[in-house]
């Protein structure tokens, strides 16, 4: 997995309970992740016919001996980065301010066919987020990775992303996972009193399956635990 690391220094308040301050973000990616289809990933796999995601990731019918009913648009998807936070009460690692929680925004991206999910497998949920530039979700903490998705068509080449985590007016709800998008959510406000920060993800679309990839890069479709594949024994 590919992490940056957020976490707040108070400049008023205490570590416990800031009032002021900044997010600071430690993320060097020592590499670039790949947006590939699930036949790259794992080849000869489908999902689950009630598998939420099966509709936008699985492989056409007959790719890969994909049955009809298992069938999807073929997606390219990815979700090697995540978002993580760190406070242990200090004021160089605070807490959540009381009251607030934190805050993602989605502030641009490279490419209009790149899209973003909230992935939930206990729930079943696969929910668009991200849909429009300033669009945004709270976020509770927790090591969360969300999908990031590209048109089983889309052109060779590098895609990004850019998001701002702030602090937000509003308190966080459950309900969804670790990211909360509910109608107070998408409405929250910033606390001007402290620094968001930015974070950029790139990723690359490679025209031809690379078999060292699938090995070295399963974990990312190991999350993805509703499918089934033709060559599991009945």
């Amino acid at each position: 997995m590919i992490m940056p690391m957020f976490s707040i220094a108070a400049t008023s308040g205490t570590g416990a309970n800031p009032t002021a301050g900044a997010i600071n973000v430690s993320f060097s990616p020592g590499s670039v992740p790949k947006l590939q289809s699930l036949q790259q990933w794992s080849p000869g796999s489908y999902f689950a016919t009630n598998a939420a995601w099966r509709p936008d990731l699985g492989s056409a019918s007959g790719v890969g001996g994909t049955p009809p009913a298992n069938a999807g648009s073929g997606d390219l998807f990815n979700n090697q980065y995540g978002f993580t936070f760190m406070g242990n009460g200090s004021t160089m690692m605070s807490f959540v301010p009381t009251g607030k929680s934190l805050g993602i925004k989605f502030l641009s991206a490279s490419s209009p066919l790149l899209e973003t999910y909230n992935y939930v497998n206990s729930q079943n949920r696969w929910d668009r987020i991200f849909d429009a530039a300033d669009s945004q979700v709270l976020w509770n903490g927790s090591m969360w990775h969300s999908y990031f998705t590209l048109p089983g068509s889309a052109p060779a080449g590098i895609y990004s992303a850019t998001f701002e985590i702030f602090i937000a007016n509003q308190t966080f709800t459950a309900g969804t996972g670790f990211a909360d998008y509910s109608a107070a959510a998408k409405a929250a406000t910033k606390d001007a009193n402290f620094t968001p920060a930015l974070v950029n993800y790139t990723w690359t679309v490679v025209p031809e399956p690379r078999v060292g990839a699938l090995l070295a890069l399963a974990i990312v479709f190991g999350a993805l635990v509703h499918f089934r594949s033709k060559k599991r024994a009945p």
